[in-house]
């Protein structure tokens, strides 16, 4: 029984690397098995819709049952409950707060946070809002917006300044937008709390979508450059893990 499930996994992962598909006698010499041993593997797999036969040559490839599949996947993922260990060691690493977040319309929602138990207080808590074009996090979802997307954000909005730091002109925005999603990192230089800074990576999903975001925060007086530049390798290969486990690939 247990040979049977691991050829017709190896099967399936043979289909997914020839898309364009398989014969009986090319899987079988694959599997090094009798073709009427792969064919009655196939057989199996395409009653339940996990391959299916195409063309005169009669090939095989993935059935449609895999779409069914992923959407369920998809629907259940849980991004708080993925993402929280790699948050609690990303903190641990820095020293610092971390946060994600996910957007909703034009702004940016806090879904989690670990604490480094520091005395600094700062504006975000779970459940709170914030602006796209002042937060590190809301500039690294917003990078990803397509270029319509972009245009209509900074033609149609009102940008509140925040400090004296706070980018509320549409063509400086739009330019650091611009080396944002090219270097996937993003930078809030005390542009929503004065004496705060933070810097935060995009987290993609299983479209390369970016819906969410994370970040390591502290006070200016500990995020010197020399901090950052440690910070930020580890911030990205947070975001690349989280990303990488709800399905995006790089």
């Amino acid at each position: 029984m247990i040979q049977s499930v691991d050829r017709a996994l190896h099967i399936l992962e043979l289909l997914k690397n020839n898309p364009k598909g398989l014969g009986v006698t090319e899987i079988s010499k694959s599997l090094d098995v009798a073709k009427s041993t792969a064919h009655r593997l196939l057989m199996s797999l395409e009653g339940y819709g996990y391959v299916q036969k195409f063309g005169k040559d009669a090939s095989y490839r993935l059935g449609l049952k895999f779409i069914e599949m992923n959407q369920v996947v998809v629907e259940n993922l849980n991004v708080v409950e993925i993402a929280r260990p790699y948050l609690e060691k990303l903190s641990a690493d820095t020293g610092e707060i971390v946060h994600l977040v996910m957007l909703d319309g034009y702004e940016i929602v806090y879904i989690d946070k670990v604490d480094n138990n520091s005395t600094i207080r700062i504006y975000s808590q779970i459940g709170r809002r914030a602006q796209l074009h002042c937060t590190g996090v809301g500039k690294a979802i917003l990078a990803h917006f397509d270029k319509a997307s972009i245009t209509r954000f900074i033609e149609n909005n009102d940008f509140r300044s925040y400090t004296q730091n706070t980018i509320i002109d549409g063509q400086a925005l739009l330019s650091e937008l611009e080396k944002i999603r090219l270097d996937e990192i993003s930078f809030d230089n005390e542009e929503h709390e004065a004496g705060i800074q933070c810097v935060a990576a995009p987290i993609k999903d299983h479209r390369n979508h970016v819906q969410y975001a994370i970040s390591v925060t502290g006070p200016l007086t500990r995020m010197t450059k020399e901090k950052l530049e440690t910070c930020i390798p580890k911030l990205r290969e947070t975001a690349q893990n989280i990303s990488k486990q709800l399905g995006s690939i790089f």
